[in-house]
């Protein structure tokens, strides 16, 4: 498939999991890519792995995108050397789980910074390069727990239907401007942020079970996630917009 021939799309979180099984993905049917993300040793393995492949360009730089200005440089700088943009994957972020009545208001605020206002930021100054097409696509990463019962996520779990909450009112703001806004809403992922969730120290670990009412889970891979990823920032997805895509086996509760 070639479907992102002559298509700019830039992808946060591009180090690793979601983000970087995104940019391979879209690279992979042509797309030239603008990747961010905090770790750069590994966002440079990411841009190499791409290049060597794939007869694409590819722009990356290192954010930290709880920074409203450093985020403002960086989506400017790259959208100029890759020559505009098309379209947004948005997936940075970060998973800490607590004892709610323990966790500390930096601890709190931690995870707000990164998860909430920096999916503000990246979206508010990718929007004004995507707004420049007559018709552009944005798709920020929620997760299953915006919406079913997670113990020891509550922090988390706030951020990620704030994000949903948040990408459907880009939704309604921006549509009759050509903008297609959505999320993808992923399970348990197989990536460094999956691995993050620990059990608190005395929490009642029988509790995981709402989390896995038969026993057992299955992973969801990030190649998975990336492409329902792929058809949202695809032409594709034209008559898709205000919505979200669940990616995570089927959940019965």
């Amino acid at each position: 498939m070639k479907r992102f021939k002559n298509k700019n799309v830039m992808i946060t979180g591009a180090a690793s999991g979601i983000g970087r099984a995104a940019a391979l993905r879209i690279a992979s049917e042509n797309g030239n890519v603008a990747l961010l993300d905090l770790n750069i040793d590994k966002l440079k393995q990411v841009a190499s792995e791409i290049r060597k492949k794939y007869n694409v360009n590819v722009v990356y730089a290192q954010c930290n995108i709880a920074e409203f200005e450093q985020t403002r440089e960086v989506i400017d700088k790259l959208s100029q050397d890759i020559g505009g943009l098309h379209s947004l994957s948005h997936n940075a972020g970060i998973l800490r789980c607590y004892n709610t009545h323990e966790m500390t208001l930096d601890e709190w605020n931690e995870i707000i910074s990164v998860n909430l206002t920096g999916t503000f930021n990246v979206n508010r100054h990718a929007l004004p390069h995507l707004l420049k097409n007559k018709c552009s696509y944005l798709v920020n990463t929620s997760s299953i727990a915006a919406e079913y019962r997670h113990p020891w996520m509550s922090a988390y779990s706030a951020t990620k239907g704030a994000i949903k909450s948040f990408t459907k009112s880009l939704f309604i703001e921006y549509c009759l401007q050509g903008l297609h806004a959505n999320c993808v809403m992923p399970g348990s992922i197989e990536s460094d942020l999956g691995s993050a969730f620990r059990i608190p120290e005395g929490a009642n670990p029988d509790l995981i079970k709402t989390l896995i009412p038969f026993g057992e889970s299955k992973m969801v891979s990030a190649d998975h996630v990336a492409g329902a990823i792929a058809l949202l920032v695809s032409d594709d997805a034209f008559h898709i917009n205000g919505t979200e895509i669940t990616v995570d086996g089927g959940k019965i509760f």
